[in-house]
């Protein structure tokens, strides 16, 4: 019996890894400064997180990705493109599971990376006022944490409709600041790409173009995992998200 669970859920993984593999060769904006691209498997994480956990989730994200680049996919870090996908369906899972404390304490973990780090830009000033790098990270958060604890109480105001979208926005926002990580490390310290003058400069770009571009991929990552949440009877989620 358990051999036969094991080997279904292994199956599972492979199609969410597969469809994982298809939709990464769907572009939807160039990464920059890079000659690879975001795509909609971005769309599609956060949702196999929701679905399969967080374990089995960024599992399947991790084979999904290098699925992709054996399918054509460029490559942008250097191998290390399943992070930022891996972390998103590791947030989505977790958050799934009602664990509010290990979603905020990944978010924070990395919120503070990312600071710490001197290739960051950890301010960009818009018309001489200092914003935050990661204001809309910091917001997907402060988000999250109200919705997932009044989820839990069962209060009305937080449906499950409200729990996902604001599981897919931290989760996307997650996904982001881990590849900004990526992008100072593999640039900067592995590639020696840029110097540290030019990662600053490539800050002040990608600080204008994050925000619409994580707004394309929440809204439609929520869209999408509505209306799976919706088609697919509960006790197969629960039991997919089981193993």
């Amino acid at each position: 019996m358990h051999s036969r669970i094991g080997t279904r859920r292994l199956a599972t993984i492979a199609v969410f890894a597969a469809i994982y593999a298809v939709l990464s060769l769907i572009p939807v904006s160039r990464l920059i400064g890079n000659l690879s691209f975001l795509t909609m498997a971005e769309v599609f994480s956060p949702l196999v997180g929701m679905v399969l956990g967080p374990f089995e989730g960024g599992l399947a994200v991790f084979v999904g990705t290098f699925a992709g680049i054996a399918l054509g996919h460029p490559v942008g870090f250097d191998g290390l493109d399943f992070v930022p996908g891996v972390v998103a369906a590791v947030t989505a899972g977790f958050a799934m599971r009602g664990q509010v404390k290990a979603v905020a304490g990944l978010s924070l973990v990395m919120y503070a990376w990312y600071m710490l780090d001197p290739l960051s830009s950890v301010f960009v000033s818009v018309d001489g006022v200092p914003v935050p790098f990661l204001w809309m990270h910091m917001l997907s958060l402060l988000v999250f944490v109200p919705v997932a604890l009044l989820h839990k109480r069962g209060t009305g105001f937080a449906t499950e409709a409200v729990m996902i979208a604001a599981t897919v926005f931290l989760s996307t926002m997650n996904a982001h600041v881990a590849g900004a990580i990526m992008t100072e490390n593999v640039y900067v310290r592995i590639n020696q790409a840029y110097t540290a003058s030019g990662m600053m400069h490539l800050w002040g770009i990608i600080f204008y173009a994050y925000p619409p571009e994580r707004v394309f991929f929440t809204v439609v990552g929520s869209i999408l995992a509505l209306g799976v949440f919706r088609a697919v009877p509960p006790d197969t989620v629960r039991s997919l998200r089981r193993g």
